[in-house]
C-alpha cells in the first residue's frame, strides 16, 4: 500500500491502531511532514488520541528501532539454506494445503452440501466426490484428518451435523462452534482466537461460511486491497499450522460477469485466493454444477456436475463447459423463456384438430416466425411432461407425425 492509499484509508468510524500509526511512521521517515497530515486529517474525522498514540508509537520505534531491524535481520535467510517443496494438496489439484480456497455461488445452488461432502470425505481418509473418479485412492487423501468448521448461516445440531453424517462423515474428527455460542462473534480472520484453536486442533482443513461473518470489524468489502489485508493474515496461519481455508462467497448477479468479477463485492477474494470454484446451475433441473475457475499451482480440474439426494451430494459426471458457458446459456434461456412458452402454447393449439406431419408443424412455425431451436426445445419439454407423442411410418421414405397425448386418450 502506497502512502496515498494509506491516507485514503482515513474515514470516519476506522480504526486507529497501532498497525496503521506505525505505517505512517514508516512513511514518516522516507517523506518528512507525511505524519502530520495524516495526523490532521485523523482529527478531521474525529480520532481525537491520534497524536498521543503517534506519539508513543513514534518513542517506541525511535528507542528501539535498531534491536527491532536486527530482529528482523536474522529473519533473513539464503535461498540456499531453504528447502524447495512441492505444493501439496488436500484435494489432489483442487484444494491445495496451507493456502486459501474460495468457492463461490448464488443461494440455492448447495454450496453448505458441497463443502459438508468436501468436509466428511477428509474426515473419514476418503477421496472427495470431486476427484474419486479420477484419482486412483492410493493417490487421493486416504488418512482421516481434522476438520475445523464456523457456520454463520446454519445451525450445528439442526442442521450440519445431518448433513455431514449423511455424507459419511467422521464425526469424532470434526469440530465446530456454533453461531449460538457467545465466541462465535470473536471469530475473525485476524483474531487472536481464530489462531488459537488452530493451534490446539490443528485442522487440515478450516471452513468459513460465509465469508462476511468473519471480517473484522468496520471492513467494506467494496474498498480496494481492503479484503486483500483483512485475509493476508489467513496465508500465515496456513503456512503456520498446516490448515488450507475453504471460505465460502456469494457471487455477483450481474448478468454477462465473468472470471475475477464474478465473486461478489470484491475481487480482491479472487486474487488472495490460491484456487477458486464457482458453483451454479446448469440447464438440466437438479443437476448443479462446480467449475475450477482458478489455479495457481497446476492446471485447472474438471468442471463437476452433481444433485443432492436426500441432502447427500451425489456426483454425476463430468463437463468441459465453465462457468462462463452455463451462465450465458443460462441468460439465454430466460431471455428466450416466454418464446418457448408461447411455442408450445403453438404447439397444443396446431394439434387441436389432430396429428398432424412434423413437417408442417414446422413449416407453419417458421412462417409464425419461431426459430428452429426454441421449437425443438418446446416439443421436447412437451413430450417430457407427457403432452405429445410422436411416431413414424414407412420404410425407405418415412413419414414422421405428432399428435397431442389427450387425443390418443380419447381415441382409445
Amino acid at each position: 500500500m502506497n502512502k496515498e492509499e494509506l491516507l485514503n484509508l482515513i474515514k470516519k468510524g476506522m480504526v486507529c491502531d497501532e498497525e496503521f500509526l506505525k505505517k505512517v511512521y514508516g512513511y514518516e521517515i522516507s517523506y518528512p511532514g507525511y505524519a502530520e497530515k495524516a495526523l490532521c486529517k485523523l482529527e478531521e474525522v474525529g480520532v481525537e488520541s491520534a497524536r498521543g498514540d503517534y506519539a508513543r508509537v513514534r518513542n517506541y520505534w525511535e528507542s528501539n528501532g535498531e534491536k527491532n531491524m536486527v530482529s528482523k535481520r536474522s529473519e533473513v535467510k539464503r535461498l540456499s539454506d531453504l528447502e524447495e517443496k512441492e505444493i501439496e494438496w488436500l484435494v489432489p489439484a483442487v484444494i491445495p494445503r496451507r493456502q486459501i480456497t474460495v468457492m463461490a455461488g448464488e443461494g440455492g445452488c448447495g454450496k453448505t452440501g458441497v463443502w459438508c461432502a468436501i468436509a466428511a470425505a477428509i474426515s473419514a481418509g476418503r477421496s472427495t466426490f470431486l476427484v474419486e473418479p479420477e484419482i486412483p485412492k492410493e493417490f487421493g487423501n486416504c488418512k482421516p484428518e481434522q476438520v475445523l468448521f464456523f457456520s454463520a448461516e446454519d445451525s450445528v445440531e439442526h442442521t450440519l451435523i445431518r448433513k455431514l453424517r449423511k455424507n459419511g462423515a467422521n464425526l469424532d474428527n470434526i469440530q465446530a462452534i456454533d453461531i449460538a455460542e457467545k465466541k462465535f462473534a470473536d471469530l475473525k480472520f485476524n483474531s487472536a482466537y481464530l489462531e488459537q484453536l488452530l493451534q490446539e486442533i490443528r485442522p487440515a482443513l478450516c471452513i468459513f461460511d460465509p465469508i462476511q461473518s468473519f471480517l473484522p470489524d468496520r471492513v467494506k468489502m467494496s474498498e480496494r486491497n481492503t479484503m486483500r489485508n483483512c485475509m493476508e493474515s489467513l496465508v500465515g496461519l496456513g503456512e503456520k499450522y498446516g490448515a488450507a481455508f475453504l471460505i465460502v462467497a456469494h457471487t455477483n448477479k450481474q448478468s454477462s460477469v465473468f472470471g475475477r468479477k464474478r465473486i461478489s463485492d470484491s475481487a480482491d477474494i479472487w486474487d488472495i485466493s490460491r484456487s477458486v470454484l464457482l458453483v451454479g446451475e446448469t440447464e438440466e433441473k437438479g443437476v448443479n454444477y462446480i467449475s475450477h475457475e482458478k489455479s495457481n499451482y497446476g492446471r485447472l480440474w474438471k468442471t463437476v456436475l452433481y444433485s443432492i439426494e436426500d441432502e447427500r451430494i451425489v456426483f454425476k459426471g463430468y463437463s468441459n463447459k465453465k462457468d462462463r458457458d452455463f451462465i450465458m446459456r443460462n441468460e439465454q434461456n430466460s431471455r428466450q423463456a416466454p418464446k418457448k412458452e408461447a411455442a408450445k402454447q403453438f404447439v397444443l393449439d396446431f394439434l387441436r384438430d389432430g396429428e398432424k406431419e412434423i413437417n408442417e408443424l414446422n413449416k407453419v412455425a417458421d412462417i409464425e416466425g419461431i426459430s428452429k431451436y426454441t421449437l425443438r426445445v418446446a416439443k421436447e419439454e412437451l413430450a417430457a411432461e407427457g403432452k405429445i407423442q410422436t411416431r413414424n411410418e414407412g420404410f425407405k421414405n418415412k413419414k414422421y407425425y405428432i399428435s397431442r397425448m389427450q387425443d390418443i386418450m380419447t381415441n382409445k
